[in-house]
């Protein structure tokens, strides 16, 4: 089922001046409740302006932003409650970190939105959790944590309200390969457990490949491509026609191909390749 869509998007920074400039043109897309999706393209496509749309922090120039089936700007005074239901992590997240300690900044949302003292006690914990927070660490300064730990915070700050659609804009960036996959893994589990729609921009085609459901490619300011993450992953060429690169290992499947290995299946991920050359061997895969 569609929860977010956009209709018809265009939107144009400073129009009738000289600095005008389309960054959306006609944008049509929907993204499916309990899916993992992911938004792809090279610098300039649109990604951050249309992020941007999808909780009304901007509101397009012409066409419609749609949650659950609803104009989000109908009612442009009552905004603020499709932020409640549509959170958004910008990238790196923990330099807007400003409370005394890490329980109160993640239940800073709640307590502004007027919620007794147990239940933000409550929601606070389950945050931390599902981010990977000790309990420990609530009582302590955000600022002697270390930087994958704050971005779990702020992460954090955004779930406690639990969202019905999650958006986050590079939310792994300059973490380690560890700190990656693990705050990544959490934002699935919260998606699947939740039946969330989270929408995961990045750059890394590795990111894309691993923990996406189905991926859109921006290109200048329009949909280039939107599918399942095989069908996109499955043709290489109209990636880097797009701008993008492919994921690593997947360059090394294509090598392998060239040089006459009988692979197939999901050549995008560590495991598909693995699998598709262990079968290329005669040794079966998925093992």
């Amino acid at each position: 089922m569609i929860k977010l869509e956009l209709k018809d998007v265009t939107h144009v920074y400073g129009a009738r001046t000289p600095f005008e400039k389309t960054a959306l043109r006609s944008v049509n897309i929907g993204f499916e409740s309990g899916l993992v999706t992911g938004l792809i393209g090279h610098t300039g496509s649109g990604k951050s302006t249309l992020v941007q749309m999808l909780n009304g922090l901007i509101r397009p120039t012409k066409g419609t932003v749609l949650l659950d089936g609803k104009d989000i700007w109908e009612k442009p005074k009552e905004i603020r409650s499709v932020r409640f239901r549509v959170g958004l992590v910008m990238q790196y997240p923990e330099y807007q970190l400003f409370d005394e300690t890490v329980g109160k900044d993640i239940g800073f949302a709640l307590r502004n939105k007027g919620c007794d003292p147990e239940t933000v006690k409550e929601k606070v914990s389950r945050a931390a959790e599902c981010v990977g927070l000790s309990p420990a660490l609530l009582s302590k300064s955000p600022f002697d944590l270390s930087g994958g730990q704050r971005r779990r915070v702020a992460i954090a700050g955004v779930l406690v309200m639990e969202p019905e659609v999650l958006v986050l804009d590079e939310p792994a960036a300059g973490l380690d390969p560890r700190g990656r996959a693990e705050i990544l893994g959490y934002l699935r589990r919260y998606g699947e457990s939740n039946g969330a729609t989270v929408i995961l921009v990045s750059h890394s085609m590795e990111d894309m490949a691993q923990y996406c459901d189905r991926v859109v490619v921006m290109r200048d300011g329009e949909i280039y491509a939107s599918g399942t993450t095989e069908e996109i992953f499955s043709d290489s060429d109209r990636l880097i026609r797009a701008g993008m690169d492919v994921p690593e290992v997947m360059k090394i499947a294509l090598e392998l191909k060239q040089r006459g290995y009988p692979l197939d299946g999901k050549l995008y991920t560590v495991e598909g390749v693995r699998d598709a050359i262990l079968r290329a061997l005669g040794k079966g895969g998925n093992r």
